[in-house]
């Protein structure tokens, strides 16, 4: 399984819990969680949502380096799963940073309702309703406008992250959630 499985969807939606129902499942695994990566800004930091220039080159950073992690775990024979919010312009740092790496990149939106996504995430620690709205309905939109690539999987009926890692396996192997394919020329 020398692959990468991008885990994307709004706050509350269960990429971390799957993603690490999904490494249970395999000998040689990494996780990478994308927010840990962000946080790594100590000085300057700014949230992914503030939508000024720093705020961008810092999601554009985070894509780069779970990207350059991804890449060095692959050179070692380790697959990958990435949990990040991708949308808008985080699609294209990743298309840009993961293209020609050799093993097939997936990327999975785990799209839970509104409703059930604000349950799950008032659960959580920190939690902003009105941010888990704002993502939702950006992908939500993208879905429906046909724009968000690889697969998108309602997960609101699910019972646990293992349900649902058991639905993000059976996309990626049967390869509907392809991202970027290593048989595609590195130009396309």
């Amino acid at each position: 399984m020398n692959q990468v499985i991008i885990l994307s969807g709004p706050p509350g939606a269960g990429k971390t819990a799957v993603a690490e129902a999904l490494c249970e499942r395999f000998d040689r695994m990494v996780h990478v969680e994308v927010d840990d990566l962000r946080h790594w800004v100590k000085a300057g930091y700014r949230h992914p949502w503030a939508g000024d220039q720093q705020a961008m080159e810092q999601l554009e950073l985070g894509a780069r380096n779970a990207s350059a992690v991804a890449r060095q775990s692959i050179a070692m024979r380790y697959a990958v799963v990435i949990t990040d919010v991708v949308l808008g312009a985080t699609v294209a740092h990743y298309d840009a940073a993961l293209r020609g790496i050799g093993v097939p990149v997936h990327l999975v939106t785990l799209l839970p309702t509104l409703e059930e996504t604000l349950r799950r995430d008032s659960l959580r620690t920190h939690s902003i309703p009105e941010r888990v709205r704002e993502v939702h309905e950006e992908i939500s939109g993208a879905v429906h406008a046909g724009t968000m690539p690889g697969a998108v999987l309602d997960t609101t009926e699910d019972a646990d992250a293992w349900v649902t890692a058991d639905r993000v396996q059976d996309v990626v192997s049967r390869g509907l959630a392809i991202f970027l394919d290593p048989a595609q020329p590195i130009g396309r």
